[in-house]
């Protein structure tokens, strides 16, 4: 018999209930059950939702107001906290655990299969305001790096000998950063000018194109903490992280982790030393690949002139 979905009246509503098949009644309680599952399902989905939505605004205001989500979480490096902090005294980097005095300058040295690379960084006397946007007006300490490759190592591995690479060498690659220091001790990194030998791939300006400081190093660091170092996109894109403290030869030593999403496998691990007041970037691990070890063997050394470079170490917009 041919069944009509088609309800009329009561007769032919009766007849038709009368010769309903058994399968009938048992879709409408699996249809029924089925129901009441998937609206249970949808208020577990609403629930969830707004239980994000308020955590995701919990952490938001925190950000706003210019604290670290938790200790050892993310660091707000925001434009917006940038612009709460105080900069009275920015261009004195005096942060107890990477202390850059002006006139001061470390010696790096690593092996590198049969080569040597010495690095020399040099805080100089000079300081810069002309960034862009929110950042203009800022002071900052400029610092000169300069790396030069002795391949060989035709002058040896003695610091003793590092005038006789920089006499006879060009150096590779030369950078002229730019450090801001706020009233809690952290290091803002404005930017940097370098060149390579090929291009000035990976320079900026705070506040130009786009382009926003970061946070290189905190003043109160905490185990955990993360935070970006800088952002240009596609050029400069540096995160870092807090992995461990450990007590070493009277100081405290802090390692971090510093890596980029535009370099992929590339991985810096750096140790900080300090005696609580004063600090020093002591070793550099660098991964990528194979180790090599990066040390700081001398400091305050006779510099070499820094003339003819082909960067300026006056920040300016393209």
């Amino acid at each position: 018999m041919q069944h009509s979905w088609f309800i009329g009246n009561n007769k032919w509503h009766n007849i038709l209930t009368w010769v309903r098949p058994r399968w009938w009644y048992t879709f409408l309680i699996n249809h029924s059950t089925e129901r009441r599952l998937e609206v249970r399902k949808e208020e577990a989905r609403k629930q969830l939702l707004n239980s994000c939505l308020t955590f995701f605004l919990a952490m938001l205001l925190l950000i706003v107001a210019g604290g670290n989500v938790m200790a050892g979480g993310l660091v707000d490096t925001s434009a917006e906290r940038f612009l709460a902090a105080d900069f009275t005294s920015s261009a004195n980097i005096t942060n107890p655990w990477w202390t850059l005095p002006a006139g001061n300058n470390f010696l790096y040295f690593a092996q590198d299969d049969d080569d040597c690379i010495w690095n020399l960084t040099e805080v100089l006397n000079d300081t810069t305001n002309d960034f862009a946007g929110i950042y203009s007006g800022t002071y900052a300490r400029i610092v000169l790096d300069r790396e030069w490759v002795d391949e060989g190592c035709i002058y040896g591995t003695d610091p003793e000998y590092f005038s006789d690479v920089w006499g006879n060498i060009s150096p590779e690659e030369v950078t002229y950063d730019w450090y801001a220091q706020d009233s809690e001790m952290n290091i803002w990194y404005m930017g940097e000018n370098t060149f390579d030998g090929v291009d000035f791939s990976g320079s900026f300006v705070a506040g130009c194109d786009g382009a926003e400081a970061g946070i290189v190093l905190l003043g109160s660091p905490s185990k955990g903490d993360f935070y970006q170092q800088e952002f240009y996109e596609g050029e400069a894109e540096d995160w870092g992280k807090v992995l461990n403290f450990k007590d070493t030869d009277g100081l405290v030593c802090m390692k971090t982790k510093e890596w980029t999403p535009l370099e992929s496998g590339a991985i810096e691990h750096k140790f900080y030393c300090s005696d609580g007041t004063v600090g020093e970037l002591s070793l550099i691990e660098e991964l990528k690949g194979k180790t090599v070890i990066v040390e700081l063997v001398d400091s305050n050394i006779v510099a070499p002139p820094a003339d003819g470079l082909p960067i300026s170490p006056i920040p300016s917009c393209p």
